[in-house]
């Protein structure tokens, strides 16, 4: 389902996919909206830092899949879905290495990688940026509540941070945007965070999302009466 967003989406990407640098990490994944730090410092990865920055930032992080260990330092697969994202802060350090920010933007699947080029030794593919899909009858404010009563009933079990995590809530509208950042931010088993930035299907993304908060909100709640023993 394309939206006014999608659109400037696809512009603001549409010179990058063509020839787009990734980023290949082990159990790593940049979600739409979320902010990634990440510290560069193998000299291929270097490279690409600087060829990114001088073309505007865009680079997508492609999950290693397993068994990469065997061709790490050549061209092990990567997974299909990727999350892509700009550059928004860096630093590069005396050392040559760089200590990056990256600002999700979107997903993209991964068409085809690129032939290694004699003048750069980084991986390129060539992509394509994935919308998310919903039936019509699917109720995106109903969603959006059942995720803001997991988030406050979470928020009430925490130690800290409580109220940072329901001005996050207020603060986003948007279900699908709300998905992607509260998956960010809170889900931890890398086997569910690669499912959720791998999902298309929103309600299935959102069903996933909420699976996780209502198993984390049992485990508060377990160490919660644990401790008043």
């Amino acid at each position: 389902m394309k939206t006014a967003r999608s659109l400037r989406l696809r512009r603001l990407l549409a010179p990058a996919l063509s020839r787009l640098p990734i980023f290949p990490l082990d159990q790593v994944q940049l979600f739409p909206r979320a902010l990634l730090p990440l510290y560069v410092f193998e000299p291929r990865y270097r490279e690409l830092t600087a060829a990114c920055l001088e073309r505007g930032g865009i680079m997508a992080v492609a999950a290693l899949r397993p068994g990469f260990r065997d061709d790490y330092y050549g061209r092990p697969p990567v997974r299909r879905i990727a999350g892509v994202g700009k550059i928004v802060a860096h630093r590069k350090n005396p050392d040559g290495t760089y200590n990056i920010l990256l600002r999700g933007l979107g997903r993209v699947g991964i068409c085809e990688e690129l032939p290694a080029s004699p003048q750069h030794s980084y991986r390129e593919v060539r992509a394509r940026l994935l919308t998310d899909r919903w039936p019509r009858s699917f109720d995106l404010a109903a969603a959006r509540s059942t995720l803001v009563i997991l988030i406050d009933r979470l928020a009430t079990l925490l130690p800290q941070g409580g109220e940072a995590l329901r001005s996050l809530c207020a603060s986003e509208p948007r279900p699908r945007r709300l998905c992607d950042v509260l998956s960010a931010a809170l889900v931890r088993p890398p086997r569910t965070r690669r499912r959720l930035l791998e999902l298309r299907d929103l309600p299935g993304r959102i069903d996933l999302l909420s699976a996780e908060l209502a198993r984390l909100i049992h485990d508060l709640q377990g160490s919660t009466a644990s401790g008043s023993n």
